[in-house]
């Protein structure tokens, strides 16, 4: 068993360890169709030690930002300028003073010789909280007006944030270049191939890590995520399930000590409306439903009990079906013991 905390919450332990691990009977094709996470262990293991040095490297970048190193500075100097250019050209930095997690934004246009084919390119890394002592963060890839644009309506450009990941980090190919991995992909999706889009490369550091949260963007059919190093714990479920769920714990369980007078009232509200319960989950807004899913040992070791956890080590790979609103999988995710960790987290997306 390990202890589990997140931003400054202890939240009980996972199970014992010949159970944590538990491969699901259950078919891979099942569980994609009804929004559950589909476990892979070891999928990536053999081609992540091919990888060793650029994950080293990686490893160097993170304790530079860490140290408020900026990004675009770094990513002018070896290994990255070689790699980059000539087809990425960096337009330098911008900051959002408005967006308290955003560390630096790094701007580019993808060239073709003298010629700019795509403008508004960039490399985005945001701690994942605001708490102190978690140093957990991202870099994510992207284009146009971040939370804005329509990512899926420019294939082209998002072909080209994925291109402009591979040159900062070489380690990506640890996915996109599985074919065992894609392989399976295009059994669940029926597809005659994937394309590894809108990607992230996570760090999750000790007393960190995620709260539940979807992933759903139009055009992408899930998540595959791949732990290079470090270890993780999920809990992953999908959203009508999450909301039976937590209707269910209030059937059988009191209320948290830490929840107020007034939470308590807010919480017996929403689940006694399924409808109003889904719509406050969907706006991430409602500090006691978020306190109660992400904050309160008793819920977190409700999901554990009820069979929704997975515990991740370095290769195994966890995939999260995204296709609707309803089937969507949420998921929550944990740093396990003292070594912040790297995983690669690319959305899905069929290519018929």
């Amino acid at each position: 068993m390990q202890q589990l905390v997140r931003r400054g919450f202890s939240l009980g332990n996972t199970l014992s360890s010949d159970t944590e691990r538990q491969n699901q009977n259950q078919c891979n094709l099942d569980r994609w169709a009804q929004g559950l996470p589909v476990f892979l262990p070891a999928q990536c293991l053999a081609s992540r030690a091919k990888h060793r040095t650029n994950i080293e490297q990686t490893e160097s970048l993170i304790t530079a930002v860490i140290d408020g190193k900026d990004c675009d500075s770094v990513l002018a100097q070896a290994p990255y300028v070689t790699r980059l250019e000539p087809k990425f050209q960096s337009l330098g930095s911008t900051f959002n003073e408005g967006d308290q997690q955003e560390i630096e934004m790094v701007m580019f246009d993808a060239m073709d010789g003298d010629k700019i084919i795509a403008e508004d390119l960039w490399l985005k890394a945001s701690w994942l909280s605001f708490h102190d002592d978690d140093l957990s963060l991202r870099f994510r890839f992207s284009f146009g007006i971040d939370l804005e644009e329509d990512v899926a309506a420019d294939p082209f450009r998002q072909q080209l944030a994925a291109e402009l990941t591979d040159a900062v980090f070489p380690e990506s190919s640890i996915i996109t270049e599985n074919s065992e991995l894609i392989d399976k992909l295009k059994n669940i999706l029926a597809s005659d191939g994937v394309r590894f889009v809108e990607r992230i490369i996570y760090f999750n550091g000790p007393n960190g890590g995620a709260y539940l949260h979807h992933d759903l963007e139009r055009g992408h059919a899930g998540v595959v995520f791949a732990q290079l190093s470090g270890h993780t714990f999920w809990l992953a479920l999908p959203k009508q399930t999450l909301i039976e769920e937590i209707i269910r714990f209030s059937k059988s369980c009191s209320w948290p000590n830490s929840l107020t007078l007034e939470m308590r009232k807010e919480m017996s509200n929403l689940v006694g409306d399924r409808c109003y319960l889904a719509e406050q989950l969907d706006s991430f807004a409602n500090t006691s439903l978020i306190h109660l899913i992400n904050e309160t040992e008793e819920f977190v070791q409700f999901l554990i009990a009820r069979g929704y956890s997975t515990k991740l080590e370095p290769g195994d790979v966890l995939l999260l079906p995204q296709a609707t609103e309803q089937t969507c999988c949420w998921h929550s995710v944990f740093c396990l013991g003292d070594e912040m960790g790297q995983a690669l987290s690319f959305a899905i997306r069929p290519d018929h």
